[in-house]
């Protein structure tokens, strides 16, 4: 990182020199990738990461740092978000500064100041859903949420680190939404995962992501949250209804499904 140090911004620099501390040592990529695991970890019951191989990888000081780097990171956002209309994408900013030197980041999102033009230009109304089938750090879904609060949004983005930091910005910034790991042009081809964000933050008042690991309940969800008609069935549907997501398709040809 000490390469592109001039294009830091000032908020992010003692995070840097925390995650360098430990990074040096170890595949930068990798602690970036353990430290998403780790946060989510923490405002998640179900999400399953292999903590012996953790405690494996790094000593007792290293795995001490992930938890100064999870504070310096709620520091940042509480410092950088003053009102409901404002956002913050400290990982995918993280992420890009990365990529100036790193090959295995290698990634750049649509900037800032163009998802807030693009979210101000469309205006979104409160009746409203957003969905992006290829997320990123979520920005777009940041950007949008700024200008109409409320509205459910339902991402996707094959990049398995990207789901990550789009699920955690989603859960910061009060979002209610899910974040899907798998191919948005061909659904159930890449699927490794999904994360629902906030889904019960109005009555909770606590912030918290579920993990998905079973494709049909993941999209399944998306399908009530945006109401898209229930199929037939001759068992009664549960909560997590196990429908085909084939049954969601509606184009044999490509493969597409109607979610976005």
């Amino acid at each position: 990182m000490s390469k592109s140090n001039r294009y830091v911004p000032e908020e992010m620099k003692n995070f840097i020199k925390i995650f360098d501390s430990i990074a040096y040592k170890h595949s930068h990529y990798k602690v970036f990738d353990d430290f998403l695991d780790l946060f989510i970890n923490g405002f998640s019951f179900n999400h399953q990461i292999d903590l012996e191989r953790i405690r494996k990888t790094y000593n007792q000081n290293e795995r001490n740092t992930f938890g100064l780097l999870i504070k310096e990171s709620i520091m940042i956002l509480d410092k950088m978000i003053q009102t409901d209309n404002c956002f913050y994408d400290i990982f995918g900013t993280f992420y890009e500064l990365n990529s100036l030197t790193n090959k295995y980041f290698a990634q750049f999102f649509t900037p800032i100041t163009v998802c807030k033009f693009m979210a101000q230009i469309l205006e979104p109304q409160s009746t409203e859903n957003f969905s992006d089938p290829c997320c990123g750090s979520a920005r777009f879904s940041l950007a949008a949420n700024s200008v109409n609060i409320g509205m459910f949004h339902s991402l996707i983005d094959i990049d398995y680190t990207c789901v990550k930091m789009s699920a955690l910005n989603l859960m910061f910034h009060g979002i209610d939404g899910i974040v899907i790991c798998d191919n948005g042009l061909l659904p159930g081809q890449n699927f490794k995962g999904a994360f629902i964000s906030n889904r019960y933050l109005k009555y909770e008042k606590v912030p918290r992501i579920e993990y998905v690991d079973n494709i049909n309940v993941a999209y399944n969800y998306v399908r009530k949250r945006l109401g898209v008609e229930e199929k037939s069935s001759n068992t009664d549907q549960k909560e997590n209804d196990l429908t085909d997501i084939k049954d969601l398709m509606i184009n044999s040809k490509t493969g597409q499904i109607s979610l976005f």
